[in-house]
């Protein structure tokens, strides 16, 4: 349950920003669709309150609700010491501030997860109705189902992939039948249930990617029909919100749309263990420290020089920042626009930290794959709209039980120092610790 309640915390602060753009004021990352708290650069506001009141109460300045870190060594007291408010007794009061922050994320947790669960039953009925529509269902010539997704590698290569994408896929050995072999391709339905761990073949690679910027890979992924179509059926959601009479549904398209939230999960899980996975484990496996990526999350994020929730394009801009995850896949939704360059300023966590190293346009169907502590942000859109599907992945199973979140997502070093066996900084949650 601790650990949960630490993971919600956490999740609410997924993009961290670089000052380098940014000094001494106040700002809000991604127009609040990315994160909801406001960020201060350089001078920092005075908190002399522990209810938000301006008076103080108590007799410490521990206030949990409002600090995030005097809640994360709470918890780690909780999760380290038996009978650890037995050392409160002096202050109860700090006891109760402690429950009170406790049950305001609880019930946080409560809210959103049944949020979740009745907006998506409303989504159902929208997607039913929408997906009726012939852009949606990519018109009565064609039998592919957006919605539903292909059952034939023969569907993938038709409706989804890129030409040069699916080449290089389907051109590794795992997916060539040996006519002196028992072993079968793996199905579409292995793959997306992730029962198959897919190998793709280095001389593959070496035609279909492109290292645009230092460990920033560029490489045609989408066909661009399908990724028109994709950007036609959100709108075709969105729309359809607009006229549903339910409270739920305002707002929607002024954030991020998660894939699976709008019935296309399959889109997410094809990329996710047909490409990413793969594709990672081969760039970034050894720099990034994991063994293999076990989560994704989906969204379609918007931009526009008149941002517009209409349109489901939600900013102008987006400060630099690094994302919540091991490696992000960034693909170019279309729309003709000017601006909107992705711009790197290279690895935090590295003596470079900062240091602008290019930039990169985006195209309609063409994919960005980075480490997830990449410092990077889409510069302003100054014509047009811009749509981009992006999906993080991360290694809850080997990488992210050994390190805290404040280590991980601040990307401390944790193996320089004399030798492997003495780490230069030691994590509450690694070897060193527990």
């Amino acid at each position: 349950m601790l650990k949960s309640i630490l993971t919600v915390i956490v999740l609410s602060n997924m993009s961290f920003t670089s000052s380098h753009s940014v000094e001494n004021e106040k700002a809000v990352v991604g127009g609040g669709a990315i994160n909801e708290k406001e960020r201060f650069f350089g001078k920092k506001p005075t908190n002399n309150s522990s209810d938000g009141r301006g008076e103080t109460s108590g007799k410490t300045n521990f206030d949990p609700q409002r600090i995030p870190a005097h809640l994360f060594h709470a918890l780690e007291g909780l999760q380290r010491y038996p009978n650890y408010l037995s050392r409160w007794n002096y202050d109860v009061e700090d006891a109760d501030r402690l429950e009170a922050a406790l049950e305001e994320q609880l019930s946080r947790v409560r809210l959103q997860k049944r949020q979740v669960i009745e907006r998506n039953a409303v989504l159902r009925r929208i997607i039913e109705k929408s997906s009726r529509q012939k852009d949606c269902r990519g018109g009565q010539e064609e039998e592919f189902d957006l919605f539903r997704g292909p059952s034939t590698w023969e569907q993938v290569q038709k409706h989804v992939l890129h030409p040069r994408a699916y080449n290089a896929i389907f051109g590794s050995r795992q997916f060539q039948q040996q006519h002196d072999s028992k072993s079968t391709i793996p199905t579409v339905r292995e793959v997306l249930e992730g029962n198959i761990m897919v190998k793709l073949d280095l001389h593959n690679l070496s035609e279909w990617l492109d290292e645009e910027l230092f460990d920033v890979y560029s490489f045609p992924l989408l066909s661009k029909s399908f990724s028109v179509k994709v950007k036609k059926a959100l709108q075709a959601i969105i729309d359809e919100s607009k006229l549903c009479d339910n409270e739920l549904m305002e707002g929607f398209g002024k954030r991020p749309v998660d894939l699976d939230s709008i019935g296309m999960s399959w889109v997410n899980d094809l990329l996710f263990h047909l490409v990413i996975r793969p594709l990672a484990k081969q760039l970034f496996g050894k720099t990034e420290g994991f063994e293999d990526l076990d989560w994704r999350q989906g969204y379609v994020a918007g931009y526009s020089h008149k941002p517009s929730e209409q349109r489901g394009a939600q900013r102008q801009r987006l400060v630099p920042h690094t994302d919540d995850s091991e490696v992000t896949l960034n693909i170019g939704l279309g729309d003709v626009f000017s601006g909107g360059d992705l711009a790197f300023w290279n690895l935090r966590g590295s003596p470079q930290e900062g240091e602008f190293v290019g930039k990169f346009h985006p195209q309609i169907g063409y994919a960005l794959l980075h480490s997830g502590r990449h410092l990077h942000e889409v510069e302003e859109i100054t014509k047009g709209d811009r749509f981009a599907f992006i999906i993080w992945a991360r290694s809850w199973g080997s990488n992210r039980d050994k390190i805290c979140p404040c280590c991980w997502l601040m990307r401390r070093n944790t193996s320089e120092g004399r030798s492997a066996k003495m780490p230069k900084h030691r994590c509450i949650c690694g070897p060193g610790w527990n």
